[in-house]
Parts: structure tokens; sequence; C-alpha cells
């Protein structure tokens, strides 16, 4: 009969599981650094937030209750959210409108334009940034947190926090690029048929191009295989450093050539929340010039 492993010897083959855990736990949630990219990503969720709705949104476009109850809430959350005024309440309250925006007047009362999927990414990206320490940077809680300090005569409150939200953010645009690139893991998308028809909509109309096929097939394999490296890859900085240029040309190019509204934007945006807090405090401190090069020196990762 073959030997049963020794209590010790089952141990010992546990050991390194727990390890690979405990250094994915203290990654995901046990991680303090910076506040400051936290803050950046915060303003600008609020100016795309603006910039994708408010023209929507002003007060004379829907008369209706229902209509200034959602301009009401929707411009006072995202001001309270640019200026980091109660940021971390504010933020709630944007994602709240904004998934309201997606699922009652997107889906119930027939907006299609905000059923799309830029929409709830915006809205969970401002709730995610919720848990984040983005009040502490950049907003005037930290100028209101600095004012009390001096008048206490203590030391102003550090900025840096838990990132356990931007690890969530993470996750969501990895998520977001692994199913976008399942989804067209499939012969319609891969054969090139779906972005031949994109092109004649948009540019071509009934003229077909001479050599249009090969290209879209070529197209086609490359968005697929672009996309899975995206959703696998820039998690980890031994493959980021390859990935983040790419990734972000790619948004935009579909930026410039489809109607993707405020899509790359945010995209780009929350690119920021790959990259370790402190290396981007540093590189933020090299420009404002209080930070020397050897220190702003190492790769953001």
């Amino acid at each position: 009969m073959p030997k049963m492993p020794a209590p010790a010897d089952a141990i010992a083959d546990w050991r390194p599981a727990q390890a690979v855990a405990a250094r994915f736990a203290g990654w995901a949630a046990g991680t303090e650094g910076s506040s400051r990219s936290s803050a950046l990503i915060r303003i600008g969720l609020a100016m795309l937030f603006w910039s994708r709705w408010a023209c929507e949104l002003l007060l004379y476009m829907d008369q209706s209750p229902a209509g200034l109850f959602l301009a009401a809430n929707f411009f006072v959350a995202t001001t309270l959210l640019f200026i980091g005024y109660h940021s971390r309440l504010a933020a709630v309250w944007t994602g709240s409108v904004g998934l309201a925006m997606y699922y009652y007047f997107g889906f119930e009362l027939g907006r299609e334009p905000w059923t799309h999927h830029h929409t709830y990414l915006l809205a969970v990206a401002a709730l995610l940034i919720a848990l984040t320490p983005c009040d502490r940077s950049y907003s005037l809680d930290r100028y209101l947190a600095v004012t009390r300090a001096e008048r206490l005569g203590i030391s102003p409150p550090a900025e840096r926090g838990n990132l356990w939200g931007l690890r969530l953010i993470v996750v969501q645009l990895s998520v977001l690029y692994f199913f976008a690139a399942f989804d067209k893991s499939n012969h319609t998308f891969l054969s090139g048929a779906r972005l031949e028809q994109i092109f004649l909509w948009f540019y071509a109309g009934s003229d077909y191009p001479a050599g249009l096929a090969w290209l879209a097939t070529t197209l086609a394999f490359g968005v697929v295989a672009l996309e899975y490296c995206l959703a696998l890859g820039l998690p980890f900085r031994a493959t980021r450093r390859y990935l983040v240029l790419p990734g972000l040309a790619f948004h935009a190019i579909i930026y410039v050539t489809l109607p993707v509204y405020t899509f790359s934007a945010t995209m780009a945006l929350l690119y920021l929340a790959y990259f370790d807090a402190d290396a981007v405090d540093r590189v933020i401190a090299r420009l404002q010039g209080i930070g020397s090069a050897a220190t702003a020196k190492g790769e953001i990762s």
C-alpha cells in the first residue's frame, strides 16, 4: 500500500498555497499607498460624467418631475465629486445616479443610448472610487483637513490610505477585457464579417472595397488577441510594460473611428489603477519640481 504522508509533510505541501493566498490578500485588501492617483481618477470621472450627460440633463431638456429630479441629483453629485467635498459620499451618490440612469431611465424608460456599456462602466467606476482614499488629495476635504490641523497645531493627515478600491477597478477592467474578447471568439467576428459590416455602415456604404475581407479578418484576430492579452497581462508588472501603449492606442483608434462616446477616455483614465500609487506620487512630485529624478526614475508598476 502507498505510504500516507505524515502530517508535517501535508502541512509543508500547503505552505506554498498559503503563501500565495496571503500575498494575494495583501495585494487585494491590505495595501496602503498614496491617495493622489485615486484623487486624479475621482476628478476625471466627474469630468467624464459631465462630458457624457451634462448637455442632455440641462434643466430645460426634460422639465418633468423625474427629469428635474435626475438633473438636480446629477449636477449636485458630480460637482461635489469634482471639488472633493465629502468625496466618498459624493462618489457613491454619483455612481448611484449613473446606475439609475442605466437601469431605470435606460432600460425601463427606453433611453437606449443610456443602456450602453460605457454608461455602466462610468457608474461602477464612481462607486469603486468611493472605496479609495480619493478624499485625501486634490480636494476640498484635504484643504479643510489641513486647515483644521493647522488650527489645532498638529500635523496634517497623510495623503495615504487603503487601495483596495483600486484593486477592484483592476478586476473590473480585466473582466471587461476578457469577456469582450470571449464574446468575439466566434466565427462571425473572427471571419471579419462583423468588422466588414461596421466599415460599410460608417464609411463605405454599398461600395465594397477590394481587399477588405482579408484586412477585416486580420484585424479581427488582432483585436481578440489584444483584448485577451490586456485582460490577463495588464495586472502584472512584467507584462504591463508591453501592453499599456498598445491598449491606449487601441482605445484611441476606436475613439476616432467609432461612436464609443466616453468609453475610450474612461478606460484610459482607469489605467491609473494598474500602476503603483506611490510610483505615481513620485512622478507627480518630480513634475512639480519637489522630487529628485533618482526617486522618480523607477518604473511605475
